[in-house]
């Protein structure tokens, strides 16, 4: 009689585990691979150009490469999230968005403003700085 509760929990367990059954898998379908790659083929980082005017050039697209080509006395990047490409010289950068990339051949100041957190500048130069912000970066790579 002692045999018979154990023999009713092994029986117990194993029904219970035959529903646990693992299935092959074949990995991701067609029609969810494809969906998958439709869904991120259709968005294009916007590419613009960038204008300096009377000295100053103000950069307010989110979510774009931007080149300004030539010297521009001063620089205020506004949008987020963007690539900000500076062939020529900046006397003053000043950045008020957050996580964007500012390549500058060389800058004499950098201003990351009030909020403006996780930005990187990457310059050649040794520019002054001042980081109201959080986690800003000013390297040369």
């Amino acid at each position: 009689m002692k045999k018979f509760p154990v023999v009713a929990a092994v029986t117990f367990v194993a029904l219970g585990l035959a529903g646990c059954t693992a299935t092959e898998s074949t990995g991701p379908t067609e029609s969810s691979a494809s969906a998958s790659a439709e869904a991120g083929s259709d968005y294009v980082v916007p590419e613009i150009d960038g204008t300096c005017v009377d000295g100053t050039a103000t950069i307010v697209e989110d979510s774009s490469n931007i080149t300004l080509e030539g010297d521009c006395e001063n620089v205020v990047v506004e949008g987020s999230n963007s690539m900000v490409t500076i062939t020529g010289v900046v006397s003053n950068l000043t950045v008020n968005s957050s996580i964007s990339l500012v390549k500058v051949t060389e800058v004499a100041t950098v201003a990351f403003g009030e909020g403006a957190d996780g930005n990187k500048v990457v310059t050649l130069s040794t520019p002054a700085v001042t980081d109201g912000g959080q986690d800003n970066l000013v390297a040369a790579e």
